[in-house]
């Protein structure tokens, strides 16, 4: 952690008493503090001239710039933004006004320095742009409790005898590993709010927030969104609606870095090698069924590298307020 700004000052002072008070050479203070002499007479100086406030960190900015552009070139590029747009009822952008410069005014400059002056000297105009929504983040580092975060996502479990695939909705909890999952027929916004319905039920801890990819059945983040005719009031997806009725944040991931979901990734390829490898279904029933016997052990039986060798229900059990819970069905 960083030490605020008056910490640092007494910390500096307390170096300089030593010399100052105690009549500790500047060399005896520098071995003693690991810092240079140099820099032990620059607070000395600073110290004794302007007193506990001359001890204070300084701006690291430069005080000039050489490469910046006279006021002479300032005004021409303005001027000839300016001209642009009201005889040629247009912005000139960089290139131009380089180009321009350099056949008016013998005056040589890059386009990239003309586009960083226009953007500093607020001369380019902001687009009248349909924003979205700011996309809610999670800070993983700050989760510490079941059920801050949940990571869920859906799986293509097995066909039935007439071609049709199941569906397996899971979902993780970011601190304990413990799973809740339901296979179902279809995979729409219906059967998605019917899961989440069933996380609730299932859960020994409550809910705070569920993480998602960016699938159609969990938001439209990136396609109703932008067809929204007030983009201050955009069409919320059923999914949304659903989390806000239930006082769930939802996040999303970004596009393309399922990693960011790794947690329940990493339970579909556990899930495909110990499981779908190794049965066989006759039909929804029989894969419910079995697939609920499967967390069942998942959950209660099966030590877990990433828990320190503790099942689910051994991590759960760590925190106080669900120390007496004896099993998760």
């Amino acid at each position: 952690m960083n030490p605020c700004q008056n910490c640092k000052m007494n910390m500096k002072k307390q170096w300089i008493d030593l010399h100052l008070n105690k009549g500790l050479p500047i060399t005896e203070v520098a071995r003693l503090s690991g810092l240079h002499p140099d820099t032990l007479y620059i607070w000395k100086g600073n110290y004794l001239k302007y007193g506990l406030g001359g001890l204070c960190d300084g701006s690291r900015a430069h005080h000039s710039y050489p490469t910046e552009y006279s006021g002479e070139i300032k005004n021409l590029i303005r001027e000839l933004r300016r001209a642009g747009l009201e005889k040629e009822h247009r912005y000139l952008g960089p290139k131009i006004i380089k180009q321009r410069l350099e056949k008016r005014f013998a005056i040589i400059v890059s386009a990239s320095g003309i586009g960083k002056f226009l953007h500093n000297d607020g001369l380019i105009p902001e687009k009248n742009k349909r924003r979205r929504p700011k996309k809610e983040r999670v800070q993983k580092c700050k989760i510490h409790d079941p059920g801050e975060l949940l990571q869920a996502d859906v799986k293509y479990a097995a066909k039935s005898y007439s071609g049709y695939w199941f569906y397996e909705f899971d979902a993780i909890d970011y601190a304990t590993g413990v799973v809740v999952g339901d296979v179902y027929e279809l995979q729409s916004n219906y059967e998605a709010i019917l899961f989440l319905n069933f996380m609730k039920r299932k859960t020994p801890f409550n809910i705070k927030g569920v993480q998602t990819d960016n699938g159609s059945i969990f938001t439209n983040y990136y396609t109703g969104y932008k067809k929204s005719a007030d983009s201050a009031k955009p069409r919320l997806h059923p999914f949304d609606l659903w989390c806000r009725q239930l006082n769930i944040q939802h996040y999303l991931i970004d596009p393309g870095k399922p990693a960011q979901n790794g947690k329940i990734e990493r339970f579909h390829r556990t899930v495909e090698e110990e499981f779908y490898q190794h049965e066989t279904f006759k039909d929804l029933n029989s894969l419910r069924r079995k697939f609920r016997d499967y967390l069942y052990y998942y959950n209660n039986e099966r030590e877990h590298q990433g828990l320190a060798g503790l099942t689910p229900l051994e991590k759960l059990q760590t925190f106080p307020e669900f120390a007496t819970i004896k099993s998760i069905s």
